[in-house]
């Protein structure tokens, strides 16, 4: 069996959410592939099928659209240049 064969047994909602919760824009895709997989060895009336949806549309949104970065205050106090302006 290769590894793209390989069927994963489907996660907690812990762990789950770990998983979704780390995803970056770069890796989302990859992501919903796996949690897609989960959601295709469950039942269609599965109680935590709302649940995987609602995660692939979250990656969806991550792995189009991106991320904006937050502005947030520095947690370091300014430097001064090592070379001072010129006059």
């Amino acid at each position: 069996m290769s590894v793209s064969q390989h069927v994963h047994d489907v996660p907690s909602e812990d762990v789950l959410a770990q998983l979704v919760g780390a995803a970056t824009p770069h890796f989302a895709f990859q992501v919903r592939d796996r949690v897609a997989q989960y959601a295709a060895a469950l039942p269609p009336d599965h109680p935590r099928q709302a649940e995987l949806a609602a995660h692939l549309e979250r990656l969806d949104r991550l792995g189009y659209e991106g991320e904006a970065g937050r502005v947030s205050a520095p947690d370091l106090p300014p430097r001064a240049p090592l070379i001072p302006p010129a006059r």
